[in-house]
């Protein structure tokens, strides 16, 4: 009779290891990835890195003062760079294939300097702000820091987020290669934001780069408009702020990882398998048993 039951124990302690293996890859604690790919008219950095904020504003007219005339802008050689201090803000705004305004600000001293080989440097103070052309050739500008897309839609904003997508790339088990956790479209008007604690107490910091396309169309056979963006870095979720709702977040839940991770959907069939195997030895062994009675 033990021997008859066997099979049967054998199985159910499997199911039970199995469950347990499966808990505690459900429990496992995996790094985040989250990318956004977007196109929007306005952006805002808070930058954490002086090495990634290295960009390129050559022919820019340059605001050193909030009320600067249009005609007491300076302006700027065709090789200045804008060198921007750690801890700075910078709101960047463009609308269709027009020039891009981007406005610096920092509570803490000079946000920043303009370096032009062959001339003067300039420090810069407090604020500043630049009207950057993109006539001849597209502009990439790399960034790391605290990043928010978009802006809340009001009768009084003029720049909004046009379009984009979240997608969540996880960490995969036992290997140094991550996987598709979800992809999340987004609304024009939407404003997105990263954040690493689940509360919303510390936001979280990206990585990406900033693409103005050029405005001159004999060049290029397109113009693009706006601002063509993307950010990636780990966080606990990503907000979205949308209008007419209180918004939603987006986050990689426990159990998408076993919809998407392909070794724990391997782990998962592999457990099915053996489990069958041992249903099927345990029923063909009763069946021979019920034979050899008969006979």
């Amino acid at each position: 009779m033990s021997l008859n039951r066997q099979p049967r124990k054998v199985a159910l302690c499997f199911s039970a290891g199995l469950i347990l293996v499966f808990l505690g890859l459900y429990l496992d604690g995996r790094d985040r990835i989250f990318t956004l790919n977007a196109v929007t008219e306005a952006a805002s950095l808070v930058t954490t890195d002086g090495a990634f904020s290295e960009w390129r504003v050559g022919g820019a007219a340059l605001y050193t003062e909030p009320f600067t005339t249009e005609g007491a802008a300076i302006s700027l050689s065709e090789n200045a760079y804008l060198l921007i201090r750690r801890g700075t803000r910078v709101d960047i705004q463009r609308h269709g294939i027009q020039d891009v305004r981007l406005t610096l600000r920092s509570s803490e001293g000079s946000v920043g300097g303009i370096v032009s080989p062959g001339n003067d440097d300039r420090r810069l103070g407090k604020w500043a702000s630049l009207k950057v052309a993109s006539e001849e050739r597209p502009l990439v500008w790399p960034f790391r820091g605290n990043l928010v897309v978009g802006d809340d839609v009001s009768s009084g904003v003029d720049s909004i987020l046009l379009q984009g997508t979240v997608n969540v790339l996880e960490e995969q088990l036992f290997r140094d290669t991550r996987y598709n956790a979800g992809t999340s479209e987004l609304d024009r008007g939407d404003k997105v934001g990263f954040w690493r604690e689940p509360d919303e107490h510390e936001e979280a910091v990206v990585e990406g780069f900033l693409r103005i396309e050029p405005s001159n169309q004999e060049r290029f056979t397109e113009a693009l408009n706006a601002i063509q963006l993307v950010a990636h870095g780990s966080a606990d979720h990503v907000k979205v702020e949308r209008l007419g709702s209180s918004g939603y977040q987006i986050r990689a839940t426990s159990w998408a990882r076993f919809l998407y991770d392909p070794l724990l959907s391997f782990f998962a069939g592999l457990g099915a398998l053996l489990f069958a195997a041992i249903e099927i030895y345990s029923n063909v062994r009763e069946i021979l048993r019920d034979v050899a009675t008969r006979d």
